[in-house]
């Protein structure tokens, strides 16, 4: 009978500490933080070259056909290895994509940087879940995606050219 109770107190102070709800102070809230609470001093040079950029050739060196003279041969992933970097690639791409929103990092207040920033988001995600899925063809599309939200955002920012 001790154990019984026990056991029944236990998931009490369990159960009324699930439905507590506990109040962070503003500084550790991610909700309400602000410019001065994160750290954006790395570069867009050193964010693109070294996280953007690495992770997008993870999507695009593990897709696609090599045509020569002994004929077609597939660029994609053959193990689970190779599929698991893929999927790595692509999420890593989606979630570099808000690296480019936080405060601080916009280069300016033109509405296309987010946009595009969306639409690497969204790329990233399709190339994961397509990796996930091991479908050729959807992964190879979204490496696609990729490349127009990057060319959408560098023909502005990097070339200039609207």
């Amino acid at each position: 009978m001790i154990r019984i109770s026990a056991g029944l107190a236990a998931v009490a102070l369990l159960v009324a500490g699930c439905g507590q709800k506990a109040d962070a102070p503003a500084s550790t809230n991610p909700a309400a933080a602000d410019k001065g609470q994160y750290k954006t001093d790395v570069a867009m040079k050193e964010l693109m070259g070294h996280v953007i950029d690495n992770a997008a050739d993870g999507v695009w060196l593990a897709q696609g056909w090599l045509i020569d003279a002994e004929g077609t041969h597939e660029l994609f992933p053959t193990d689970d290895a190779g599929w698991r970097y893929a999927t790595n690639a692509g999420i890593t791409i989606a979630e570099a994509a808000n690296l480019l929103l936080l405060p601080g990092r916009p280069v300016d207040d033109d509405p296309r940087w987010v946009e595009a920033a969306h639409m690497m988001y969204d790329a990233g995600m399709e190339a994961f879940a397509a990796a996930e899925a091991r479908d050729k063809e959807r992964f190879f599309d979204a490496g696609g995606k990729i490349y127009e939200a990057c060319t959408k955002c560098h023909s502005h920012y990097v070339i200039g050219n609207d």
